[in-house]
């Protein structure tokens, strides 16, 4: 995950970096957390898995957020 967020702000100059899981992914949110992203929303009916419209966790880091 270190090297991913450094390359993303480093090489290719992003200022922030978006990440979505389904709610019931409780292992995939707490990996995020614990790298600094931070949950700000819901969106209902996010992606279609399995032939059916899931909903997602939003997380976000920003490049000013990232120490």
């Amino acid at each position: 995950m270190n090297l991913g967020v450094a390359y993303a702000f480093g090489q290719l100059g992003l200022h922030r970096i978006q990440a979505e899981t389904v709610p019931e992914n409780t292992a995939s949110q707490k990996v995020l957390q614990r790298n600094g992203f931070t949950q700000y929303g819901l969106a209902p009916r996010y992606l279609k898995i399995d032939g059916q419209w899931r909903d997602h966790v939003m997380f976000q880091l920003l490049r000013d957020d990232a120490a």
